[in-house]
């Protein structure tokens, strides 16, 4: 089976499943097979785990609302914010005022 190395992408053969160190960096890779294949480490029996979504197994980082995108106005790049007032735009570095969240009380020294 020819496997790609997770660090370098270098392709390389194995004989099966297993842990393989990657003949040109020698990063340990683990090589499992892919679900529904046949042999051990495939899929798991149906009903052996619990469904998602299943009660008493709430995701507690989903919520009802996807937080929304903004819009940099200075360079108009848009990226996706909490509920902060205020915003660090990751392309220019520029504050953008969200509307949400409560803006921080600056300190003076």
């Amino acid at each position: 089976m020819i496997v790609r190395c997770g660090a370098c992408r270098t392709q390389f053969d194995v004989p099966g499943e297993g842990r393989f160190a990657c003949p040109v960096c020698g990063s340990v890779n683990m090589v499992r097979s892919r679900p529904g294949a046949p042999g051990p480490g495939g899929a798991p029996p149906p009903g052996s785990m619990p469904p998602t979504g299943a009660p008493g197994h709430a995701d507690p980082t989903l919520t009802d609302q996807p937080s929304p995108r903004i819009q940099c106005p200075e360079c108009e790049f848009t990226f996706i914010v909490g509920d902060i007032a205020v915003a660090i735009c990751p392309m220019c570095s520029a504050e953008v005022p969200t509307g949400r969240g409560q803006p921080e009380e600056k300190k003076d020294e």
